[in-house]
């Protein structure tokens, strides 16, 4: 199943991810939006996996990731 999720950080939310991917392996998507602040999720799957990155980089260190919260709340909007 495709679909067409965007997400964008500002320039806050962009630092943070780019400090938390560091430390981390991250997903493409992931690195993507570290680097130009936004990225497109085009499978359900891919935002499957990234979701489960998310969470495991959660539970992994106790650090500040409010930019990996955003990008959580924004997939939980689109229903992932």
């Amino acid at each position: 199943m495709e679909i067409n999720l965007l997400l964008t950080l500002d320039l806050r939310e962009q630092a943070a991810l780019q400090a938390a991917l560091v430390t981390h392996g991250a997903p493409d998507p992931l690195v993507t939006m570290a680097l130009t602040g936004a990225c497109r999720i085009a499978t359900l799957e891919e935002a499957r996996k990234l979701k489960r990155w998310l969470a495991d980089a959660r539970a992994a260190d106790s650090g500040d990731f409010a930019a990996l919260e955003v990008i959580e709340k924004a997939l939980a909007r689109f229903g992932i």
